[in-house]
């Protein structure tokens, strides 16, 4: 301000019908938007199916720890598709094993009578 200038004076010479700019506020309805659950990551079924066919347990595995990695970023799309990936190569490999057990065990079966008889 300049030397001799009060505030006064300042105020009297501001127009009487302006106001400072204040800017409003305006509140509306706030949506919420529920989120998702987390995918299923199928840890224990992947660790699982490591007894029956090792090949298709270590894709299993990956995936699923892919999917514990995608829900603790919040990504619901990613963490489903390696979900479902995770559990469909656990199964794979329990169903792959489990024929390859019957079969091994049905062979060695078959070569016992045949040596027998």
């Amino acid at each position: 301000m300049a030397p001799g200038t009060k505030v006064k004076d300042r105020e009297s010479q501001a127009t009487p019908g302006r106001q400072a700019y204040q800017p409003l506020l305006v509140s509306g309805p706030v949506m919420m938007i529920a989120l998702p659950p987390p995918a299923k990551d199928y840890l224990c079924l992947s660790i699982t199916s490591f007894c029956f066919c090792i090949l298709l347990a270590i894709p299993a595995l990956v995936f699923s720890l892919k999917t514990r990695e995608a829900n603790n970023d919040g990504d619901w799309r990613r963490a489903q598709r390696n979900s479902r990936l995770a559990l469909a190569f656990s199964v794979a490999s329990i169903l792959v094993g489990c024929i390859l057990m019957a079969s091994s065990v049905t062979l060695i079966l078959e070569t016992e009578e045949a040596t027998s008889s």
